[in-house]
């Protein structure tokens, strides 16, 4: 067996192949010396579902069972044939690999029916054709559809695979041509730090070309924040000095004070001025506010001055007057009371009104006083009952004052209108320039009876103004829409999604106290599970019932089994028709223990060739299968109270260096949860042979001693190799799986009855044998975590090749939970430091079949050490207000633009129209590509994808589903444990504020995103960036604000109403959603550490662009600074050489072939031709 087993690794299978033939009495081809499939020398089986196959492929035997090709079409008959050539394009299954668009989704989706994908391995459909050319006549065949669309998929397939070899190859010859110029950012960034060479910043500590790039980027994103930051200064100080000018001074009507008087409608100080002499002015004083004459202050000496012989001349004219028709004064020359309508009496004569040649000295003297501005009135004073003014042109006239011309002065008939008050409180500027008589009477009061100007904006200021209001209503309308819409969101939306069992009010209140109740208590994680009768039905189901159906899934012959007739998770979609029911036992093959392959001869003779059983030689409780038992899935099976489909879901924990109480009690929660055992699977990816900081053991031996019942025993497991996302050497990486169920601590207080028999897999990234030595063998970070599955979720999906890790990963997963991974749906994240609440799991679930358009969900994460620090105390309300204002507004739209990876939901797949297709939506090849990037160059790129992975995953999910939904469900919460020293929460948000920035950098590109032009969350999205960069200079500039609110008169009331509004919306949507008061404290402990959170942090991050470790916030043991790799250099060169990868038939196959050549060929011939008997279709040949 030994000897068989070598020249079968070493490729020696001539003589195997020789030996087997003789064995099974038939002809197996050898070599590779034909490509055309092989055909049997005996007559098929009758049972037309059961047919063997073989053909050429690297040398190997295959064994293909195909009840019916095509979920659509009839088995065992050609009238329920489903006609490929006259069908939709869009219902036509396609190959591996072909996309079918759609217009809603705008993504490449294989088409599925019945829950999988309508795609089939070539071996499948050559196996169809040839068992049924051995029957059909040459006519028959000659019009079989499927044939010519075989023919036709595989020229296309080889049309595609030649154009894209030139695709690569053009597209490398692009690349290599555009390294050689730089891109403008590229360009722009030297341009930038032109002041520093890359010698002085060799001396700065920048050593590779690759470091000091990133430098001159950080320096160019940090000089564009500063433009940013200078622009809101502008806008907010500078703006309106420079469109209105310097505000010319002004003194409001009535309010001239003692020491200066009014001059034509202008104020002058008179209180250091000294009159000459005159005969009028007694010498005892010579001051014109003198008491009891002059007394000039605040008074009108406008009298004094009198404009005369001007544009009044010809107007009115003296009864005396000189030989020029010239006249000595209009009025009395007085000082008046400024505003008074009374008639003065008196006066200096002649001698005090300045007039005449002698008086250009006296107006000369005038201008040397001191101006304190121009008297304006407002448009109350004009309109003032029992005065007469009106406006010209910016000037007001006191017409009343034509009632104290002199009598010498003959007043002509055209100032009638304006002595009787016909114009009074108007402004005349449009109506006197009708005539040439008005312009001319017009222009003569300006010069006699102007007494101030009217109250008015420039231009330029009308501007300032309008910019600033529009942008006061654009800030305040998006503050209070995302305000009330939250309120919204909380009374309305929020109850129903993933509600069930709350009722009324009271009700709901009472969990929201047992919510806070268990968050404060970290002393016991356990709370009982609302949901047990649902668990309990479940697993009566589940004992008696195995659901069935996929294309991967395997009958009772030990062969592979590509049905397309899987019972939906979503919808009852019955078993097909003509199938007869499962087969009896396999006898002495057959076991059932629940860890299938542990009593299992042929499985565990089979670890010599791989670390875990065979799939197809472990199916232990296949007999207790029946027509009545799939067609009652435990699929369908509805909860009390949850009443909606159960959905098979993945809870994905990825961990690095975290301890084990963090572990124990995140895997606790999660197996506590009320969601039913059979319809979970818990997940733990190891990311390295990591020891945290103060821990005993590595984070993998941790993990692995919280497994029982392990299907493999743990010093059996092999690594297997799998492609890592690095760049060069590193890109090969290997892991080893262990799959098993979940085992509780020995001293866990959960009683045994309420415990779950949890099924568990660990992978643990172990690193090539190379790497043994490493510091962290196998660290590839969270993202290739993630990857690991999504690719391997996708592989499923579209039945393409296959790794050797995701092979053995498939099998882990058939072996512990008795069903193929295309039945998994959904897929729950959660980081390795976090609880989650019982009934989470249930209610994000029923969010999830609810409503099929939601492709994502998180919900509300808790904090669990409020009162450890200073630094937690300031984060709680910060937490609240990030779920309950933000990501409830977004969820208004369905597009909550951030899902926390610390507690999260994915959708892997959708169900999709009325003919039970699936669209690949995590799984879907467009996110697993962009999100795999393994050639992380550019600055954009590493805060994207080595510190904001999990934003950048919900980011590239609404670009490529922008029409589907990502929702908050504050029904559903964990807590978790906050960084408590200000070092840690500085490096922390330092990663988020960076790679929140460059996320929204990528949404704002999003077109697709509902609303349009101001009303859509493209807008928002925009102001949300430009506002997360300014927020140093926000909050400086409102400190500046509030500060010389107490000092400067008048008030700034607008940016003071704009921060008021900012800051106490939160306080109020606190008392009108959770009703909780508690939180308006822990509101001013928030906004008492305002300068940390809006300068202090977001400027260390700005600064910090160019840092891609996670600093403080996961420790090492031996690592003093707690600085992890940033897996974004390059080591060597990747050899894809070293990873095989197959399908998974491939692999099953060759699998098979070398556990039957172990075992002896006649023994495992008998078995196979005893399972062919029990399907009832006669005996293999």
């Amino acid at each position: 067996m030994k000897e068989r087993d070598a020249d079968l690794e070493n490729g020696n299978s001539d003589d195997l192949y020789t030996e087997l033939s003789q064995t099974l009495g038939v002809q197996l081809p050898q070599g590779n010396t034909s490509s055309e499939p092989y055909q049997p020398t005996t007559q098929p089986p009758s049972n037309p579902r059961l047919y063997q196959h073989s053909h050429r492929n690297s040398g190997g035997l295959s064994i293909v069972t195909s009840p019916n090709i095509g979920a659509a079409a009839g088995v065992g008959g050609r009238s329920n044939q489903y006609d490929y050539l006259n069908a939709p394009i869009q219902d036509q299954p396609r190959p591996p690999g072909q996309s079918v668009y759609r217009s809603n989704d705008r993504m490449p989706s294989q088409m599925q029916q019945g829950g999988f994908s309508r795609s089939y391995s070539s071996s499948i459909h050559a196996g169809y054709d040839e068992h049924n050319r051995s029957r059909d006549s040459p006519s028959t065949r000659s019009r079989r559809p499927d044939q010519l669309q075989q023919r036709d998929l595989d020229k296309a397939k080889a049309e595609r695979m030649e154009k894209r070899k030139k695709t690569r190859k053009l597209s490398k010859n692009e690349d290599e041509e555009a390294s050689k110029y730089p891109t403008v950012w590229v360009a722009f960034s030297r341009m930038v730090t032109c002041c520093f060479p890359p010698p002085l910043l060799v001396l700065l500590g920048k050593q590779t070309k690759e470091i000091q790039q990133a430098w001159r980027e950080k320096v160019a994103l940090v000089s564009i924040i500063f433009m940013l930051c200078f622009s809101v200064g502008f806008l907010t100080f500078g703006f309106n000095v420079v469109l209105c000018g310097k505000e010319p001074n002004r003194i409001r009507h009535g309010h001239v004070d003692e020491q200066s008087a009014v001059l034509l409608g202008r104020a002058y100080l008179l209180k250091d001025f000294n009159h000459p002499a005159a005969p009028e002015i007694p010498q005892v004083t010579s001051n014109l506010l003198a008491k009891p004459f002059p007394d000039a202050g605040g008074k009108d000496m406008s009298f004094m001055f009198q404009n005369i012989n001007r544009g009044c001349k010809g107007l009115l004219e003296g009864k005396q007057h000189d030989q020029f028709g010239n006249v000595w004064n209009y009025f009395p020359c007085v000082v008046t009371n400024a505003g008074t309508g009374t008639k003065p009496l008196g006066g200096l004569g002649r001698q005090g009104c300045h007039v005449g040649p002698e008086s250009l000295k006296a107006r000369q003297v005038i201008k040397q006083l001191r101006f304190m501005g121009e008297v304006y009135f407002s448009w109350e004073d004009i309109k003032e009952k029992g005065t007469n003014y009106a406006v010209y042109n910016g000037n007001v006239l006191d017409l009343a004052r034509l009632h104290w011309l002199e009598e010498n002065i003959i007043v002509p008939p055209g100032f009638g209108p304006f002595m009787n008050g016909s114009f009074a409180g108007k402004d005349i500027s449009l109506s006197m320039s009708y005539t040439k008589e008005r312009t001319r009477i017009i222009h003569c009061l300006v010069e006699i009876v102007k007494v101030g100007v009217i109250d008015q904006m420039s231009l330029g200021c009308v501007v300032a103004d309008i910019v600033l209001y529009v942008s006061l209503i654009v800030i305040l309308s998006v503050v209070l829409l995302r305000f009330f819409l939250a309120v919204i969101f909380g009374w309305v939306l929020s109850w129903r999604l993933g509600s069930f069992d709350e009722k009324t009010f009271a009700e709901k209140l009472k969990r929201q106290e047992a919510i806070e109740a268990w968050v404060d208590d970290n002393t016991s994680p356990y709370v009982d599970s609302p949901n047990s009768e649902t668990q309990r039905r479940a697993q009566r189901i589940r004992a008696n019932v195995i659901p069935s159906g996929s294309r991967f899934s395997t009958n009772d012959s030990g062969t592979v089994t590509p049905n397309g007739s899987h019972v939906s998770a979503a919808t009852e979609i019955p078993f097909p028709l003509g199938l007869p029911p499962p087969a009896r036992r396999w006898g002495s093959m057959s076991s059932s223990s629940p860890a299938p392959g542990r009593s299992n001869s042929v499985s565990r003779q089979g670890r010599a060739a791989s670390s875990r059983p065979s799939s197809a030689l472990s199916n232990n409780n296949a007999s207790r299968l029946s027509r009545a038992g799939l067609n009652a899935s435990i699929s369908k099976l509805k909860g009390e109270p949850m009443q909606c489909p159960l959905l098979h879901t993945l809870m994905l924990v990825t961990c690095y260096s975290e301890g084990v109480d963090g572990l124990r009690a995140t895997c606790d929660s999660l197996a506590n949860t009320s969601y039913p055992s059979s319809h979970k699977l818990l997940l733990i990816i190891a990311d390295g042979i990591i020891r945290g900081e103060n821990e005993d053991n590595t984070t993998p031996d941790i993990c692995l001693d919280m497994m029982t019942d392990f299907i493999v025993p743990r010093d059996e497991v092999e690594r297997q190799s799998y492609i890592a996302i690095a760049d060069g050497v590193k890109r090969h990486n290997m892991a080893k799986i262990y799959a098993g169920y979940y085992k509780y601590a020995e001293d866990c207080e959960l009683p045994m009855e309420k415990r779950q028999k949890v099924p568990m897999i660990v992978i643990v990234k172990c690193g090539t044998p190379g790497e043994v030595h490493d510091k962290k063998p196998g660290n590839r970070g969270k993202r290739d975590s993630q990857i690991i599955l999504m690719s391997f979720l996708q592989k499923v999906m579209f039945d393409e090749r296959m790794t050797p890790l995701e092979y053995e990963f498939f099998n882990a997963f058939w072996n512990v939970t008795k069903v193929t991974p295309d039945f998994y749906e959904l897929v729950l994240m959660v980081d390795a430091d976090t609880k989650v609440y019982p009934d989470s799991l249930t209610r994000m679930v029923a969010c999830m079949a609810q409503d099929p358009t939601v492709m994502g969900l998180c919900g509300e994460t808790k904090i669990a050490n409020k009162k450890e620090t200073w630094v937690t105390m300031i984060q709680v309300f910060e937490y609240y207000i990030s779920h309950h204002l933000s990501k409830a507004f977004e969820s208004i739209f369905g597009g909550v633009t951030c899902l926390p990876g610390c507690f999260c939901m994915y959708r892997i797949k959708a169900p999709k129209g009325p003919n039970r297709y699936w669209v690949p939506v995590l799984a879907n090849p467009d996110i697993v590509e962009h999100y795999s990037e393994n050639v992380v160059d550019t600055l954009h790129k590493k805060n994207l994808l080595l510190l904001g992975e999990d934003r950048y995953l919900t980011t590239l999910m609404l670009r490529t589903f922008p029409k589907r939904k990502m929702m908050f469900v504050p029904q559903a919460v964990c807590k978790t444990q906050v960084p408590t020293s200000f070092p840690v929460l500085l490096s922390q948000r330092r990663r988020w504020i960076n790679s929140t920035i460059h996320n929204l950098m990528e949404l704002v590109l999003i077109r697709d995103l509902c609303g349009t032009f101001c009303f859509s969350m493209q807008f928002v999205i925009f102001m949300e960036l430009v506002g997360t960069v300014v927020l140093p200079a926000a909050i400086s500039f409102t400190m500046y604000l509030i500060v010389i609110s107490f000092i400067i008169t008048p008030v700034p009331i607008i940016p003071l109403m704009l921060l008021a509004a900012i800051l106490g919306l939160p306080a109020i949507l606190i008392l009108m959603t959770s009703r909780k008061v508690v939180y308006v404290g822990w509101m001013g402990m928030y906004l008492i550490s305002l300068p940390i959170w809006n300068f202090v942090l977001p400027v260390y991050a700005f600064w910090h662009f160019d840092d891609f470790t996670w600093g403080q916030t996961r420790k090492v043991q031996g690592e003093g600074d707690g600085k992890a790799d940033n897996h974004g250099g390059k080591e060597g060169e990747f050899d894809s050489s070293q990873i095989v990868m197959k399908k998974w038939c491939e692999f099953e196959r060759e699998k098979r072939i070398k556990l039957g050549l172990t075992n002896g060929i006649t023994g495992w011939y008998q078995s196979m031709s005893s399972m062919g008997q029990d399907q009832g279709g006669g005996t293999m040949p």
